[in-house]
């Protein structure tokens, strides 16, 4: 041992007298000190930089024909990996849910997928076909939207077969097994229970119960009681009216021949021959704005998270594009507005955003939220109004403008950086009876929006006097009173108890009307 330890100690004596290879930044930086001229080098400022402009979006065109059952289908080829995958959409939604049975789409998508299958002489539990997928590196399944429905599967090519056999079972024969719904009635109990512990999700979730009305499938909840007159029977009604063949879109891409898949597919879904009467129209939103200040007590805070807004417009309106621009300038990014204000200058907010969400068949939101310490919930509010203000009155900078155009542009890469995103949104434009080439179109108005246009736009439809704003927090540690601002009124978040004190959650609801 102590001869080794020798050794090491010679070793490193050795290796301090031998010179060393001198590092070039190193001796520059010891001739500085010791005062010897040292050698510039021209460094080019960020500015002078050049970058190439973006490539023109290309949309492949997929391969569409009709099954012999009516269902419509989108064939894309990708061989760059080998996968397979789906997405079907059904023309259905939560929109649809009764009144008095609200949560009873979202419950039939899962059980469909949970449930089960039953088909001919053959069955397979929720969990089989679980244990079946993963065994094959496969996924199958079921949503549900505000006015879409989905189905989607992923396979690898060699196992494609397989899992479209399971995707189909799925589809056209789900069991509705009665565990299951037990399961997911439970689960959703577990959630009406828990939606108020996160403070910064009860905001975005009042404005839109309070913008789109209480009382409409667009802003309502499920609550217990409309939870627990929901059975078997329903969930089973709502499957048969809705899914059906002339009422899917499927669209399939990867690894394939179309040739190939369309027999597949024909094959396949080819006695699925079920027949209902055309889907209605989605109901429409009859809100009218609803401004004025909202506020829920929560002692246990020590921040006020809050969403103010009003409802928008959809993706077809002729000012969409200088919306879009102006959303931008104003609360989008670092750079945007209230960030450059609240954040940055004033400290009132780490994170604060706005957007115009515009929606495709309906009405959106022009909406901004984020967070405040308490002491400065009033100060925070009051300064947006400000920069909202300011967009209305005085036109943009050219640089805002310049800005704000490359980030919404730029984003378009994101859009077709994938063969499943760019047939997902061919097929999706197609459901909502959009054109083609509408992401095009869109392309070429945002480049064309002005300054003139961003000031028109925001004078016309960002409108302090139909703006609702929802605060959370703990008003004893507020700075000012937000009665400052306004008349403020309470919000309940009490979670009302289901009025039946044992409901039954499954079975036959004998009760139902026919």
């Amino acid at each position: 041992m102590r001869r080794a330890m020798l050794a090491l100690i010679a070793g490193a004596i050795a290796l301090a007298q031998t010179p060393a290879k001198l590092n070039p930044a190193a001796t520059n930086a010891a001739s500085s000190s010791a005062g010897a001229p040292v050698p510039s080098y021209p460094v080019p400022s960020y500015k002078a930089l050049k970058y190439p402009p973006l490539p023109a979006v290309k949309i492949p065109v997929p391969a569409e024909f009709t099954l012999s059952n009516g269902m419509r289908v989108f064939l894309l080829e990708d061989h760059e990996l080998p996968l397979i995958r789906g997405l079907a959409l059904i023309h259905t939604g939560n929109l649809f849910d009764p009144p008095d049975k609200r949560g009873l789409s979202e419950l039939m998508a899962e059980v469909m997928r949970s449930g089960g299958t039953k088909s001919g002489t053959t069955s397979k539990t929720g969990d089989q076909i679980d244990e079946d997928l993963e065994n094959l590196a496969a996924s199958v399944e079921s949503d549900m939207g505000e006015s879409s429905a989905s189905m989607s599967f992923s396979a690898l090519a060699e196992s494609s077969g397989k899992v479209l056999q399971a995707f189909k079972d799925v589809m056209t024969a789900p069991a509705f097994r009665e565990d299951k719904i037990d399961l997911a009635i439970s689960q959703t109990r577990s959630a009406i229970a828990r939606r108020n512990d996160d403070p910064g999700e009860i905001p975005a979730r009042e404005l839109d119960s309070i913008l789109y009305g209480r009382d409409t499938p667009y802003g309502w909840q499920v609550e217990y009681e409309t939870l627990d007159r929901i059975h078997r029977d329903d969930l089973v009604g709502f499957y048969q009216r809705y899914y059906f063949p002339k009422n899917v879109m499927l669209a399939v891409y990867g690894d394939f021949s179309t040739a190939v898949m369309k027999d597949q597919l024909e094959n396949l879904f080819g006695d699925w021959t079920v027949e209902q009467k055309p889907v209605p129209p989605f109901p429409p939103v009859t809100a009218k704005p609803a401004p004025g200040i909202y506020f829920a007590e929560k002692p246990d805070v020590t921040q006020t998270f809050f969403s103010m807004g009003e409802l928008g417009g959809t993706l077809r309106d002729k000012d969409y594009a200088a919306l879009e621009v102006a959303a931008h300038i104003l609360g989008e990014g670092f750079s945007s507005r209230l960030v450059s204000e609240i954040r940055t200058r004033l400290g009132y907010a780490y994170d604060i955003s706005a957007v115009w969400a515009a929606n495709y068949d309906s009405p959106g939101t022009f909406e901004i939220e984020g967070s405040t310490k308490s002491a400065s919930t009033t100060q925070a509010l009051s300064a947006i109004g400000r920069e909202i203000e300011k967009m209305r009155t005085t036109e943009v900078t050219v640089r805002e403008l310049d800005e704000a155009k490359q980030g919404v542009l730029n984003s378009f890469v994101f859009f077709f950086d994938s063969p499943a995103k760019t047939l997902n949104r061919v097929m999706r434009y197609e459901y909502f009876g959009y054109p083609r080439d509408f992401l095009l179109g869109y392309q070429k108005a945002i480049g064309a929006v002005t300054r003139a246009d961003v000031l028109r736009v925001s004078k016309d439809h960002f409108l302090p006097r139909n703006l609702t704003i929802v605060a959370v927090g703990n008003s004893k540690e507020f700075g000012k009173p937000l009665s400052t601002l306004g008349k403020v009124s309470p919000l309940d978040l009490t979670i009302p108890e289901p009025k039946t004190s044992s409901p039954k959650t499954s079975g036959k609801d004998t009760n139902k009307e026919r």
